[in-house]
């Protein structure tokens, strides 16, 4: 899989000698993997959401991100309807190179997990000097 990013050009951009004749190359992760960590994490501390949900909270995200977000009422006026939503993502899952080969469904990694902290208090240990 790694080689197969790195022929797609896809993985180690910043080894790309081209790429450094328009400008400096940052050294630090790009911009769109801090946003997607941004957005994994969101789902992860609301986990337990159905899929529709999990969509539509990070279309929400999206859009309170964005230079000049709407009102709410705008928001909740012109959101997409949950079929739709799934109808999309569906079709796009089936269309990826892994829902090509997976045959067992649309896959829900990010907010369905049990997180150990949840369920255990973390003490420091006592000492009986």
């Amino acid at each position: 899989m790694i080689r197969r990013r790195i022929r797609e050009g896809q993985l180690f951009t910043f080894l790309d000698e081209g790429l450094a004749s328009v400008g400096p190359v940052p050294s630090t992760n790009n911009l769109i993997e801090s946003w997607n960590a941004r957005l994994r994490d969101m789902l992860r501390r609301h986990r337990g959401l159905r899929l529709v949900r999990r969509l539509k909270a990070i279309c929400w995200w999206c859009h309170q991100h964005t230079a000049h977000p709407e009102t709410d009422a705008w928001l909740a006026a012109n959101a997409m309807p949950d079929e739709r939503l799934e109808r999309l993502y569906r079709q796009a899952w089936e269309r990826s190179p892994q829902g090509q080969y997976e045959t067992f469904g649309i896959p829900a990694r990010y907010g369905t997990g049990i997180d150990w902290n949840e369920f255990h208090t973390r003490v420091e240990w006592q000492s009986n000097d």
